[in-house]
């Protein structure tokens, strides 16, 4: 989180010349001394800015700009940096030196050493920049020429910062927030004893709704909900358990903040509040049954209980209204809601609130039942010895809940009896009356002892309950799950795809006789989270790679090889720090999988000893792992080959098929304009680049497509690709040119076989036709001596040539070809005034030339050069020979020379 924080402050100060935003362990005077005599105009170079806030690791995850106020979120937290309207900076170099930076300002070069531990708290306001308990005036300007480029396309990584027209990107967050439900069903709010939407629609029983009633008048209630008001009162609901990714997106706070709401397809915001509790040990049950949280494989960081609660209306129709809101308009079926984040759908539409049709009207409360009391999902009941046993001492808050929805809420307090008891062994109840919930703690000291709950009930109509004492037992709580910092895999083209995770010291903390104990590698249990099915490999896949250390590699600090089979574990696992998960083939295991954040997690447990009961093995640790994967740019996997002209890729066209009166037509061009950073680690990665667009473009416009099928811009590097010939030559009889000289290109290659691992460069191109760039010589000279005698030029010395390929002009030459650069091993044959081409590589010529003093000056390719034809006169000034290809599809190029006479 530091690095991101730091980072958001050298993007955005920085970007603004506040250079002491950059903090040391001493006194920042030094560091910012007379720096504002040195602001005079901005002119810092952002791609510079942008390496070091990519070297530092920094993630962007939201900009804005607006009213003069620069706003940069990182971290999930917002800087803001006020824009003032005087400056500036004539020069500002930056460089990163070890663990210093070196700024430079108007040539006055300053020091500054970067934090090791923590940074003072840093913003800027009103033109001043504070560093921790410093002040530093400064002002700065930007002409308000500030502007956010963003165009939120999925898969986007970058956001940009537009200044004065120049732009850089930087990289936005990891991941954006995603949520996911536990399974595929619907998920119905319902009675709090229905909500397992597996056991099918909890709707097919009118008792099984939401029960609800409209209260007359208000009701005196000191529990965790406080008094029953006039108005709406709705009973005990189920809550839906959800999943958020990445891992350390607080759900809670945004449901604080009144960012999480429930949305109808029509964009209809049901008239519920949305309250997120983390964890299920800490809130809610979520279904109608215990569930003694034993399945370790399942990953519950990150995890979330979603609980409703109904606004409130204070008259008894509009409190009837809300009811039948989350209904169709006749009443006939529930309508479907997707969960949404600051007005964003996060889910699909799969979130149903199930109400009766009818009000409840009971006329009494009855006693609490044991068999209906809840802690976090929790204990279980025992009914020989009437206590709710295995409720964890964990030092954690565990909330009480009541599964029955004619109930309002519930009061617990601890008996008399056991009050002081409590205060000895560390056991405590809390009561949340923002939320209207109660929880319970105990500490290690309450293993094994048992107290006494009083507990009240009131139920929607108002009544209360008698109080019924029901007895809970406390035991050891299971180890807790430790998450370590995320692990960033980017995907790859080469063949070794594998996960390397450095696993720090899960393995070097355990104990000598926790590692002994281990015993076996199916002890050392890796999983992805059951529900995630976008991994780089399926779920079951990766959940079956345990115990095979051919898919399995662990290794020591050095990546030393280490030995895990059996009989050496007890000796081993302590020196693992890294743990390698193999992919060694042309594609990811998992088609579907997905860029953003994930979770491994490994289990490490140990062989049972007498004292274990009837389990097979006992858990020592639980150890998550986010794995962040991310998709490289396409700089990173691939460089230009070929001939370019700056951005422009230059390619010729290569292929020409004319049928019989010119039914069938066709042009092509090779598109290969790019070769691996990596040729022999990644193998002809390029053979696998595509194009998703080709344009002919005029103006710098995009016009029309320059291909006529999407197959023909499959496999660019290994064929080429077809064009659009009828529209390349519109009008060519009389133009004797291409009709567009340039096209717009998005090339695009799929890493690994996975869809969601696309990457794309688009890239403009210059198309050349067949003979296009030739030009003439006189050997190394521009101008070619004219025989004075006889009026001819040197042929052995006039030479053609094209792309380094030449032949010298003559009729012999011309006729045994020049080398086609395009074409392999043919060559182009030149004849003169071809009428019928029967090849693509011929090229038909015509000699000309004019010089002054001359008339009827004209010109013949001889077999030893060029004769310069006259009717009469003599070159005075001298003259320009020229030649005009004319090639298959019927463009002209020309090529010329002057030439002066010899003396």
């Amino acid at each position: 989180m530091r690095k991101k924080y730091l980072s958001a402050l050298l993007f955005g100060a920085l970007l603004f010349a506040s250079a002491g935003t950059f903090t040391s362990c001493k006194d920042y005077d030094d560091d910012i001394n007379n720096l504002q005599e040195q602001i005079n105009t901005i002119a810092s170079s952002l791609n510079d800015l942008k390496t070091k806030v990519d070297a530092l690791g920094g993630y962007v995850e939201n900009v804005t700009f607006a009213d003069g106020v620069l706003s940069v979120t990182t971290g999930g937290n917002t800087v803001t940096y006020n824009i003032p309207d005087k400056t500036g900076v004539n020069e500002v170099a930056l460089a990163l030196e070890g663990n210093n930076l070196v700024l430079t300002v108007d040539g006055n070069k300053q020091t500054i050493e970067l934090p090791s531990q923590e940074i003072p708290e840093i913003k800027v306001e009103n033109g001043i920049l504070y560093v921790g308990d410093k002040e530093y005036p400064l002002t700065v300007d930007v002409d308000n020429n500030v502007q956010i480029v963003d165009d939120n396309i999925p898969g986007n990584e970058t956001i940009g910062v537009q200044i004065n027209g120049e732009t850089v990107a930087f990289p936005k967050a990891f991941a954006d927030v995603r949520i996911s439900l536990g399974n595929d069903e619907d998920f119905y709010f319902t009675d709090a004893k229905f909500a397992d939407s597996n056991n099918g629609d909890p709707t097919d029983k009118q008792e099984n709704g939401i029960h609800w009633t409209i209260a007359s008048s208000d009701t005196k209630w000191d529990g965790p909900k406080g008094d029953i008001k006039a108005g709406l009162v709705v009973g005990q609901v189920t809550a839906a358990e959800v999943s958020v990714r990445p891992i350390n997106y607080d759900l809670a706070a945004a449901s604080k903040a009144g960012q999480l709401t429930l949305v109808s397809s029509k964009g209809e915001v049901a008239p519920v509040t949305v309250i997120a509790t983390p964890g299920q040990k800490q809130g809610p049950l979520t279904n109608g049954s215990r569930a003694a949280d034993v399945n370790f494989n399942t990953v519950d960081q990150g995890d979330y209980v979603l609980t409703l609660q109904f606004d409130k209306f204070t008259e008894g129709k509009e409190a009837e209204e809300i009811i039948s809101k989350f209904a169709n308009e006749d009443q006939t079926a529930n309508i479907k809601y997707a969960l949404a984040l600051n007005g964003v759908v996060v889910t699909d539409y799969k979130f149903i609130i199930d109400t009766q049709l009818k009000a409840d009207a009971q006329p009494s409360c009855e006693a609490p039942k044991p068999e209906n009391f809840v802690i976090g999902g929790l204990g279980e009941w025992n009914d020989n010895d009437n206590v709710l046993e295995n409720v964890p001492a964990d030092g954690l808050y565990h909330n009480m809940s009541y599964l029955d929805g004619r109930i309002y809420d519930m009061k617990v307090a601890i008996n008399a009896k056991d009050v002081a008891d409590a205060e000895v062994y560390g056991v405590e109840i809390k009561e949340d009356k923002e939320n209207g919930t109660s929880s319970i703690m105990a500490g290690q000291n309450a293993v094994g002892r048992t107290f006494a709950l009083d507990v009240t009930l009131i139920d929607i109509n108002g009544n209360i309950s008698k109080t019924e004492t029901i007895n809970i037992k406390f035991a050891e709580a299971q180890k807790q799950t430790v998450t370590l910092s995320p692990v960033t895999y980017n995907v790859t083209p080469a063949k070794d795809k594998s996960l390397l995770v450095d696993v720090g010291n899960v393995f070097s903390s355990l104990s000598a006789s926790e590692a002994i104990s281990i015993d076996n590698l199916n002890n050392i249990d890796w999983q992805v989270e059951d529900k995630d099915a976008t991994f780089l490999w399926k779920v079951d896949e990766f959940n079956n790679l345990n115990g095979n250390t051919g898919l399995i590699k662990y290794y020591d600090k050095d990546m030393n090889d280490i030995d895990m089979n059996d009989d050496k574990i007890d000796e081993a696992v302590r020196s693992i720090r890294y743990v390698k998960f193999i992919i060694d083939a042309d594609n990811y295991p998992n088609p579907g999988a997905k860029r953003g954040e994930h979770l491994i997690s490994v289990t490490i447990n140990r062989n049972i000893s007498a004292s274990d009961n009837n389990s097979t093995t006992k858990l020592i640790k639980k150890v998550n792992i986010p794995v962040h994967v991310v998709r490289p740019d396409w700089e990173d996997v691939f460089v230009k080959n070929g001939e370019w002209n700056g951005d422009k890729f230059v390619t010729r066209i290569t292929s020409v098929n004319v049928g019989p009166s010119d039914v069938y037509t066709e042009a092509g061009i090779s598109m290969n304009a790019f070769d691996e950073v990596k040729d022999s680690e990644w193998d002809g990665a390029a053979d696998g680049i595509y194009l998703t667009k080709l344009e002919y473009t005029k103006d710098g416009n995009n016009n029309v497509s320059a291909n006529k099928a999407e197959a023909d811009l499959k496999n660019i590097t290994t064929q080429y690709v077809k064009l659009d010939y009828e529209k390349l030559t519109e009008n060519i009889d009389k133009t004797h040119k291409l009709a567009y000289n340039t096209m717009h290109s998005v090339a695009a290659y799929m890493i690994g076989g996975v869809e969601d691992f696309i990457i794309t460069k688009e890239f403009d191109v210059q198309l050349q036709s067949i003979f296009e760039g030739t030009t003439l010589m006189y050997g190394d000279k521009s101008v070619a001596t004219l025989n004075a005698a006889d009026y001819t030029i040197d042929g052995s010395k006039l030479v053609l040539k094209l792309k380094g390929n030449s032949v010298n002009v003559t009729t012999t030459a011309l006729n045994a070809g020049i080398a086609a650069p395009y074409y392999a091993d043919n060559k182009f044959i030149l004849k003169e005034n071809i009428t019928n081409f029967t090849m693509v590589n011929e090229i038909s010529y015509a000699a000309s030339a004019d010089a002054s003093g001359l008339v009827g000056a004209g010109a013949k390719v001889t077999t030893t050069g060029v004769q310069i034809t006259k009717d009469s006169g003599q070159v005075n000034n001298g003259g320009t020979f020229t030649l005009t290809f004319t090639d298959i599809m019927g463009v002209q190029t020309t090529t010329s020379i002057n030439f002066e006479l010899s003396k």
